[in-house]
């Protein structure tokens, strides 16, 4: 069995989770069980394309097999014949994990969670806005990381944001500037990698301040902007993990509460690059400012 620490929970798996440290909890109570079994359908669909969500249960189908999330409490795997152990892996780690977290009555972000001068801010957008590369240039200029891909407001009331797991996804172009024994392939994800950065991880909780949402439009400069009112409401939404599910179906009211709350208590800024032009430096430039202004 492996034993693991994750968003302040004990986590219990028969399968090896990347190359995550372990925890060494292992006569105590685990929170959350990981384990290999038989995913029954009961009366669902079996035509169901991806998710199937039932109010204690939540059934995810993958190209590689089935996971079922009980309760907040159990993550049930079923791989398809031919396929390796570890390609389950990333689905557990993202699917599994943002069902069960939300289960659990968390909010859970798509995001990079950072922490700058003792406080904690998201960096979020759609796939290929940049996410990956500005959350690692921010940790060349001191910066270090809680949570990469999800991380989970713990509370709205405190909005303390826990840490994950010393783990980044990175892209194929950032990969090779990467010490390549702290390098796990991510087989069939578009050819992404998880990055083992255990000397700029954080592993103590932070207060979030700020969310940045990184954007890609024909513009001819990097344009900034605070978001207010009830746009700020909606930003936070757009940064929720399941927010295209939601967008087919219905927001929870639950949810819906607590990003009001959030929305009240941090800062929304978008940040939208010039498409096809480098503009890394002064993203980040623009972030590690916005972020000092708003410490004083």
């Amino acid at each position: 069995m492996y034993y693991y620490y994750i968003y302040d929970l004990q986590f219990e798996s028969d399968i090896c989770l990347f190359n995550i440290p372990q925890s060494d909890f292992r006569n105590s109570c685990p929170d959350v069980l990981i384990h290999a079994g038989s995913v029954k359908l009961d009366d669902v669909n079996e035509d169901f394309t991806s998710f199937y969500i039932q109010k204690d249960y939540a059934i995810v189908r993958i190209s590689y097999g089935l996971l079922r999330i009980n309760s907040g409490k159990e993550i049930i795997y079923s791989i398809n014949k031919g396929y390796p152990l570890e390609s389950i892996t990333p689905y557990i780690m993202g699917w599994g994990i943002a069902f069960l977290l939300t289960q659990r009555g968390h909010s859970a972000f798509h995001c990079s969670a950072l922490t700058h001068n003792n406080q904690c801010f998201f960096i979020s957008g759609v796939s290929g806005a940049g996410k990956s590369s500005t959350s690692l240039e921010l940790i060349k200029h001191g910066c270090k990381y809680l949570c990469d891909d999800i991380a989970i407001v713990d509370s709205y009331e405190n909005m303390m944001i826990p840490p994950a797991f010393p783990i980044q996804k990175v892209c194929p172009d950032v990969a090779p500037d990467l010490n390549k024994d702290q390098l796990y392939a991510i087989n069939n994800n578009r050819g992404k990698y998880s990055y083992l950065n255990i000397q700029n991880y954080c592993n103590t909780p932070k207060r979030l301040t700020v969310i940045f949402k990184l954007m890609i439009d024909d513009i001819p400069k990097v344009e900034v902007e605070e978001i207010t009112g009830i746009n700020k409401f909606l930003r936070v939404l757009e940064c929720l993990f399941f927010n295209l599910q939601y967008a087919q179906s219905s927001l929870p009211g639950d949810e819906q509460f607590r990003c009001l709350k959030i929305a009240e208590k941090v800062k929304v800024y978008t940040i939208t690059r010039p498409r096809g032009k480098n503009t890394l430096n002064e993203i980040t430039g623009i972030i590690l400012q916005t972020l000092d202004k708003n410490g004083d």
